[in-house]
């Protein structure tokens, strides 16, 4: 019998069974699932095995995964068997995101009825085939097929087992998990989930993602029967979280090498995990008898070419061209006429390049003006509501406050450092805070047991204040003036008012507030907030830092009854009994 080899893998191992094939006969003669190296990969790896076990110019059967492939399920209507192909490929062109003309498609029929087919689409682009192409170049090996690997492993049971119902099929892979569900002995769903990297969440996360398979495919209650390839020691907790996940469910664990023969040789170096190799099985055993069942991207499903009637395209083909040939005797008199609008749509075209030029340069400005404004936080105003969203100070004191701006991304970040009288509270911190443009990042919780007041439980909570807020904070600013200065514009009868200069606001603010400075810093009641124009409001974040550490006395502070302000690094930290 004539020796053949079947391969897939993936970044951790590569994964082969060589076996002698002849119809539905395997008998197979070696297997492996070797991990690959950290200083080699696929293909010094494959080349390795090969030249060890003599496999040199052996026919050689690919399953590539379903993360290789696009893969669809697509319903079309009734159209002649012959005409299917060229309307998959249509439809897989216009559906697919990765399909072109250039990309191979192939397809499964799932159903086919009098009103429709259905079926299961897939395609492979030329890079991908040429990549595995060029493996098997390098290990001296002659490609013959390059299938879907879940589809492979149904096909091995589905062929060699008599099947009713809905049998779902699953294939554990070190990373991931490959399920397949046929109904009537036919595959009707395929897909490859993701399985998390903690061995005691991979069985749980196994009996989820099933369940989400079943209602994908419209099965509401528990299937026939559910196959896991592989060893029963090996899989038994991935049996008991499936029987608990699907109850009324058979689960039963198959090895595909029991369902071929295996010599005695092969069987001694049998691998622990023998149900990553039931697609390479399956393609063995339905490489010359069984086929149809797969998607095979080598030799995908063609219309089939029929001998073209030589006289009747030529009669075709002359009819069109003395049809064009009188038409465009008729269309040459009406060319000049057609220059001339040319002329002057082209002259229309190069006016408004000339506009749209200038516009896309003002777009420009005025973005990379947003973008630097977008990192002018109006900090007093991010103080007065964290002041007024906290809880109350017999459960919780704020210790320090602290603000800066990311000036890469804009936007900036307000750090509230304190302590509480019960973790509990910790989260309605962050539900007060939190909102569409303000997104609260805690460092968790620590208990000082050091505390010498009640506030034991210390927390560190950062808001993230998002620019597109300070910009729509900005504009609306900008609008209330324009509406401000609309409105004062149609007052008849006008009001003189009285400009300082900058020396003389700080000298009047400074002889207005010595007196009570000490008595106001302790108060709770904040002071009138100081009206600046739109041009201050937009300086950069260290200007306006600066401003606020240097005159305490004009910002309006938080809710508590004590604070205190002081510069650091051009950051605003206050001390807040809330």
């Amino acid at each position: 019998m004539p020796r053949k080899i079947a391969i897939d893998w993936d970044e951790s191992e590569l994964r082969l069974v060589a076996a002698q094939c002849s119809g539905d006969q395997v008998k197979v003669t070696d297997a492996a699932v070797i991990p690959i190296a950290e200083n080699e990969n696929v293909s010094q790896t494959l080349k390795r095995f090969v030249v060890e076990h003599d496999l040199q110019k052996t026919e050689t059967l690919i399953a590539i995964g379903r993360g290789q492939a696009e893969l669809r399920q697509l319903d079309l209507p009734p159209v002649p068997e012959d005409e299917l192909p060229d309307m998959v490929r249509f439809q897989a062109i216009r559906n697919f995101a990765s399909a072109s003309d250039r990309a191979t498609v192939d397809y499964l029929i799932t159903n086919q009825t009098s009103e429709g087919t259905s079926l299961i689409a897939a395609a492979i682009g030329p890079t991908q085939l040429d990549e595995i192409r060029e493996q098997c170049k390098a290990s001296d090996l002659v490609p013959k097929r390059i299938a879907l690997r879940p589809l492979s492993a149904a096909a091995l049971y589905l062929t060699k087992k008599t099947v009713s119902g809905d049998v779902i099929l699953i294939d554990l892979l070190p990373l991931d998990a490959e399920i397949a569900i046929a109904r009537d002995g036919k595959v009707i769903f395929v897909r490859t989930v993701r399985l998390p990297a903690d061995p005691k969440q991979r069985s749980v996360g196994l009996a989820g993602e099933l369940r989400r398979s079943l209602l994908a495919c419209g099965i509401n209650g528990a299937p026939d029967r559910v196959i896991l390839w592989g060893l029963s020691d090996v899989h038994k907790e991935e049996v008991d979280k499936i029987s608990q996940a699907i109850q009324g469910t058979n689960v039963d664990v198959v090895d595909p090498f029991e369902l071929v023969e295996v010599t005695e040789a092969a069987k001694a170096t049998m691998p622990k995990h023998v149900g990553r190799l039931a697609p390479l099985v399956g393609l063995l055993a339905c490489d010359e008898m069984n086929s149809d069942r797969l998607i095979d991207f080598l030799n995908p499903r063609k219309r089939v070419e029929v001998e073209p009637d030589r006289l009747r395209h030529a009669l075709l083909i002359g009819g069109p061209i003395a049809i064009a040939l009188l038409l465009a005797f008729f269309g040459y008199r009406n060319i000049s006429q057609l220059n001339q609008k040319i002329a002057v749509l082209e002259k229309q075209r190069s006016d408004f390049q000339s506009q749209e030029k200038g516009a896309l340069q003002s777009i420009a400005q005025t973005e990379s003006i947003d973008n630097y404004l977008d990192g002018s936080v109006n900090w007093l105003n991010e103080m007065k509501r964290v002041a007024e969203n906290l809880p109350p100070s017999d459960k919780l004191i704020v210790r320090s406050i602290s603000a800066k701006t990311d000036i890469r991304k804009s936007g900036g970040e307000l750090t509230v450092v304190g302590g509480v009288t019960d973790s509990a509270v910790i989260e309605d911190i962050e539900t007060s805070l939190r909102d569409d443009s303000h997104t609260v990042v805690g460092k968790g919780t620590q208990k000082d047991e050091k505390a010498e007041d009640k506030y034991s439980w210390r927390f560190d909570e950062s808001v993230l204040i998002d620019p597109t807020f300070v910009r729509n904070q900005r504009y609306e600013q900008l609008m209330g003036l324009g509406t401000k200065d609309s409105t004062e514009m149609t007052v008849e009868k006008p009001v003189a008012t009285a400009t300082l200069s900058p020396q003389e606001s700080a000298k009047e603010t400074t002889d207005s507030s010595g007196a009570g400075e000490a008595e106001s810093a302790t108060t709770n009641k904040p002071s009138e907030p100081e009206t600046t124009s739109p041009a201050e409001n937009t300086q950069p974040e260290t200007a306006s830092e600066t401003e606020t550490n240097s005159n305490p006395e004009t910002s309006p502070e938080p809710k508590s009854p004590a604070s205190e302000t002081s510069p650091d690094s051009g950051n605003v930290t206050q001390e807040v009994e809330a």
